[in-house]
């Protein structure tokens, strides 16, 4: 039934649950409908992960809208709740001209097409259309060019064409301002092409010259082991920085990551370039400072976009905050870690492996397997100052299949089914739900759901089966053991994830 969360025994560790859909978690367990309150927490975070999974009607103004509405946040007394645009329009409201239901996502046009839109308009913020064309972005997605044009046209009232070239401004317009990138490079890095199309597209938008929008920077930042570059990504302050680098310092990987008393630097591979990067908090400019070595400039535009989904710098810690606050238990964990976030592996496929590694054994044994794992199989980095190793490929860490690793060989056996499901799939597959892998041999509940949080950053999971999590909630007498921490956790709804990350925090 939907909206239910079952639970399932696994291997004498407690309990857990099936993954749900985003959407499950803004239903009633109970009764199925949707919970009212889980929709006005977050309708009033406007997180864009609930966009078209529901809207909401105003009776003082005959409107309904998305959640993510830029309008000012009506009284919760005149606001009504609603699956669909459809059950909205009936019961009498007319959509909103300013955030025009009619386009979200969930909308009745894009039943059936919705998973394929997300994932086209998640592709080309990482820049899929930069190295690529529309014809090749379909192929991806699993459909015709043609179909993909008259999806966003229908739905988004713009070609994917033009939805690129408007990332492609707001990133130029980023490196213009914050870096010494010379204007060549900056086309590149931006996904243009060629200096004069970039040259022409700023005149025709901005009306003016690309060197009139930047600070006087003069220096030359490329050399002969690629493209230096220094960024800011902004967030709502306040970021519990110190709790980042704590679950980074925990899950490091030797050879790979490294965390020093304000930074956090580590190797990455993206496509067939390497890279690799350090970030520090500036506080005071409520901003991240990232330092990048990239092979190329082309690879800027979705590493910046990858390492803002690592530190979950888009999400909301006041409302977030102000909804699990009202737990008594976990009020104190948000009074004594403001800002709390819920940080993110570098790859989908780093989490998977991470997560089956991590299967019942404690932090330190994982890391030890995983150093074990990266020294026999990792490929060695050749920019200068980077950590030695960059994290295998799924076919290294196939080609370690007839060796003994210090894991169960059922387990290892488990970690040879991702590598391989991620070695042969289609590139969609890095953008394929989760749970799809819970068809594998040895990947249960508790897996699916680490994959989910650490791989994809969805902000309402929790794997109630998690012992630390048990251990970490009793000390606070919220639960005692994974039923009754489910039984608690519906009231942190939509924020699960992040009451799941304080929880951890605390026993750290």
């Amino acid at each position: 039934m939907q909206g239910r969360i079952w639970l399932v025994e696994k291997e004498g560790q407690g309990y857990s649950h099936p993954m749900n859909a985003m959407t499950d978690s803004l239903f009633d367990s109970n009764s199925g409908a949707l919970d009212s309150e889980v929709c006005r927490r977050a309708r009033l975070a406007r997180d864009v992960r609930f966009d078209g999974e529901f809207y909401l009607g105003v009776s003082t103004t005959g409107i309904f809208c998305r959640p993510v509405c830029a309008a000012r946040s009506p009284r919760e007394s005149n606001v009504t709740y609603y699956r669909t645009a459809a059950q909205a329009t009936k019961a009498g409201f007319r959509p909103c001209l300013r955030c025009r239901p009619e386009s979200a996502p969930g909308s009745p046009a894009w039943q059936g097409t919705r998973t394929t839109v997300d994932r086209a308009l998640t592709l080309i913020r990482q820049g899929a259309l930069n190295s690529g064309n529309t014809e090749q972005l379909a192929d991806r997605l699993g459909v015709g060019e043609r179909y993909l044009r008259k999806l966003f046209q229908r739905e988004l009232g713009v070609s994917p064409s033009t939805v690129a070239q408007t990332e492609r401004l707001l990133f130029a317009k980023k490196l213009l301002a914050e870096t010494e990138l010379t204007i060549t490079e900056i086309a590149y890095a931006s996904g243009f092409g060629s200096t004069r199309r970039f040259n022409s597209f700023i005149r025709e938008s901005m009306h003016c010259t690309p060197s009139s929008l930047r600070l006087d920077r003069q220096r030359k930042s490329s050399t002969d082991q690629g493209v230096r570059v220094q960024l800011r990504l902004q967030y709502r302050p306040p970021l519990d920085w110190a709790g980042l680098l704590n679950f980074y310092a925990r899950h490091a990987i030797s050879g790979v990551e490294h965390i020093s008393d304000n930074s956090y630097t580590r190797s990455f591979r993206h496509g067939d370039e390497e890279g690799w990067m350090r970030v520090r908090d500036m506080p005071k400019g409520r901003a991240l400072q990232l330092d990048l070595s990239l092979a190329s400039a082309t690879m800027l535009m979705p590493v910046a976009d990858r390492v803002r989904t690592m530190f979950d710098l888009n999400a909301n810690p006041q409302t977030i905050s102000q909804q699990l606050s009202q737990d008594a238990g976990l009020d104190k964990l948000v009074t004594q870690f403001p800002g709390t976030r819920s940080p993110v592996n570098w790859s989908t496929f780093e989490a998977a492996v991470r997560a089956v590694v991590g299967q019942q054994v404690s932090l330190a044994g994982a890391r030890t397997v995983m150093g074990d794992i990266v020294a026999r199989s990792g490929e060695r980095t050749t920019l200068a100052g980077a950590p030695e190793y960059l994290f295998p490929t799924p076919e290294q860490i196939l080609s370690l299949e007839s060796e003994r690793l210090s894991m169960p060989r059922s387990r290892q056996a488990t970690l040879m089914e991702v590598a391989r499901y991620y070695a042969t799939a289609a590139p969609s597959r890095e953008e394929s739900p989760w749970s799809a892998l819970l068809n594998l041999r040895g990947i249960g509940p508790w897996t699916a759901d680490m994959l989910a949080m650490r791989g994809y950053g969805q902000p309402d999971v929790l794997p109630v089966n998690d012992l630390v999590l048990i251990k970490a909630a009793a000390a606070l007498d919220i639960a005692a053991d994974a039923r009754q921490l489910m039984a608690a956790s519906h009231a942190w709804r939509p924020w699960r994830s992040y009451a799941a990350n304080l929880l951890w925090r605390s026993f750290s």
